[in-house]
């Protein structure tokens, strides 16, 4: 069929759930704005450009040229604004998806679309982020088209933000006329073809609204589903704000942790206090050695309870290398995202993590609670060697050489070994008598389980793919034992723990989401995961003061 005689034209969609869909314009940027008859519907139309800077690299380039550079530009765009009640939807051209208010786009639109209709097998892209403290990022393609599992999405915690490839366009007007599929883009917006004739173009809409109404059931992406973040003006919002405010304040209604910021874990790692402003009044204060949950939560309680998520989300921590929170060691960074709380309401669970609330199913959570208490069955032989915390900052160091005095045992903590892919990590924290790679922490928090899970993987995967690892492995062995040989990468990871035990009622659900992706990487390692429940005497709480710095 000829382009020019083609029924639909592809143009960006998006569904919006407000009559203030558009930005504020400037008059300069705006060329048209009317209303329009489509087929008896009274919509708007929205035309004009945006007018861009002049590149921060024009300088550079002029300066090494000797050339003056004038490549200030516009881009166009256009905004077709229909209202389809209880909707309105928003058809886009050029840059018009930026003439739009984000507040009021429906988020995960043509998501929900792509879920019924695209091919699970004829997939050409998919980009998603992990829900966890790595916050990992990923876009793979496939031009050809694959199916679903040659992009090898984890079946937990992994956010699906869009999806390109073929799908069934049956009930839009092209589908109709042509019979053939078409490879549509989903995310917040969907891109597909629209017909051209106004009485179709709306029929196309409607189409469009009843698919992503209709139940997803059958669709072998449903899982995409699962996990969804909310969007600004979800109905639930204020009771979920409700519930953080309560928790903050004391309440036990649902799980409140400390979680480091995916930005901050080095940082806080190797923290020798934090520095705490923003948060109420008082004053900017310091929490020596590690952060904990009531530093934040003893300011927070004193807040009145409707002010202490906006407080939350005011306030700023930055770790401090020194101990008197004078030196800092990275960003200010807002203290919403060092908080993650849990409740449920209806069956479903809901999950506020890195400073936004996250949706997810229960059913789903069912299965992975069921999976991970299955995976901690499998345990390691500990020797009744007792953690008694010594305040210090090695203290995880002087307990590991502690264990070391047990037969068969090599302290490695704090002994770094150097590969082209990784410059600086520890093998492990102690290598056990089968020479197992065991990996120690004291877990005071829930969630700071996944810093040691990065730890135990990284570790695997270099002594897996880089020679030099295992070859350091050996050497350090051979070093602190002379009589022992290293000779292949050890078949058996384990992960030790204070301060709490392995218990699937003790970690929080995006601690579980994150256990469950190592394991199966530990796995396709050939290796099995192992966990040991450390003997210890609990720790007093760390000291806080005023800040010495002046704000």
């Amino acid at each position: 069929m000829a382009a020019s005689s083609a029924p639909s034209k592809p143009a960006s969609l998006f569904r919006l759930d407000g009559t203030e869909a558009l930005v504020s314009l400037k008059p300069e940027q705006v060329t048209v704005d009317t209303d329009v008859d489509i087929s008896g519907t009274r919509a708007r139309l929205v035309a004009g450009a945006f007018h861009t800077e002049v590149p921060q690299w024009v300088p550079h380039a002029a300066a090494l040229t000797g050339n003056e550079l004038d490549l200030s530009a516009e881009l166009p765009f256009a905004v077709l604004l229909v209202p389809r009640p209880p909707w309105t939807y928003a058809v886009t051209w050029g840059a018009g998806h930026l003439a739009l208010n984000d507040e009021h786009v429906e988020q995960g639109f043509g998501l929900m679309f792509g879920i019924r209709r695209l091919d699970p097998f004829d997939l050409g892209l998919v980009a998603s982020a992990a829900l966890d403290a790595s916050a990992r990022a990923t876009q793979i393609s496939i031009p050809g088209g694959g199916d679903l599992s040659a992009f090898r999405l984890e079946p937990y915690g992994e956010l699906v933000n869009r999806l390109a490839g073929a799908a069934d366009l049956t009930e839009l007007t092209y589908g109709r006329i042509t019979g053939k599929r078409y490879r549509i883009r989903v995310g917040n917006a969907l891109w597909v073809p629209l017909a051209k004739e106004p009485r179709a173009f709306l029929a196309d809409l409607d189409a469009v609204g009843a698919v992503v109404d209709e139940p997803d059931r059958n669709s072998a992406l449903r899982f995409i589903a699962q996990t969804r973040p909310l969007d600004r003006h979800h109905r639930l919002l204020p009771t979920l704000e409700g519930r953080l405010a309560e928790a903050l304040g004391g309440a036990d209604d649902g799980a409140l942790g400390l979680a480091w910021p995916a930005t901050a874990v080095r940082e806080a790692e190797h923290a020798g206090s934090f520095r705490i402003t923003g948060l109420g009044a008082g004053g900017p204060f310091t929490a020596e050695g590690r952060l904990e949950l009531g530093h934040l939560t003893d300011r927070l309680s004193a807040i009145e309870e409707g002010k202490r998520t906006k407080a939350l989300r005011a306030g700023r921590v930055v770790a401090c290398a020194d101990d008197a929170g004078e030196e800092e060691s990275g960003a200010a960074i807002p203290a919403a995202k060092w908080v993650v709380f849990e409740t449920t309401i209806d069956h479903v669970r809901y999950v506020f993590h890195q400073g936004r609330w996250y949706r997810i199913g229960e059913t789903y959570v069912e299965q992975m609670r069921a999976q991970v208490a299955a995976l901690l069955e499998r345990r390691y032989a500990w020797p009744e060697v007792k953690w008694t915390p010594s305040g210090e900052p090695d203290d995880e160091h002087r307990y590991c050489r502690k264990v070391a005095r047990e037969p068969g045992f090599l302290c490695l903590d704090k002994d770094f070994a150097t590969t082209p892919l990784h410059p600086r990590f520890e093998l492990c924290d102690l290598l056990g008598p089968g020479d197992e790679l065991i990996h120690v922490k004291w877990l005071g928090r829930a969630t700071a389980a996944s810093h040691l899970y990065t730890q135990a993987l990284v570790s695997a995967e270099a002594l897996r793919d880089e020679p030099d690892a295992l070859a350091q492995l050996a050497a350090k062995a051979a070093a602190l034992d002379p009589d022992r040989v290293v000779t292949e990468s050890p078949g058996t990871v384990v992960l030790a723990a204070a301060g709490r035990s392995w218990n699937v009622d003790e970690l929080f659900t995006l601690s579980q989401v994150a256990l469950l992706r190592l394991d199966r990487a530990v796995r396709a390692l050939r290796a099995e995961l192992r966990f040991a429940d450390i003997p210890y005497v609990p720790k007093s709480r760390a000291r806080t003061k005023p800040s010495r710095r002046r704000r």
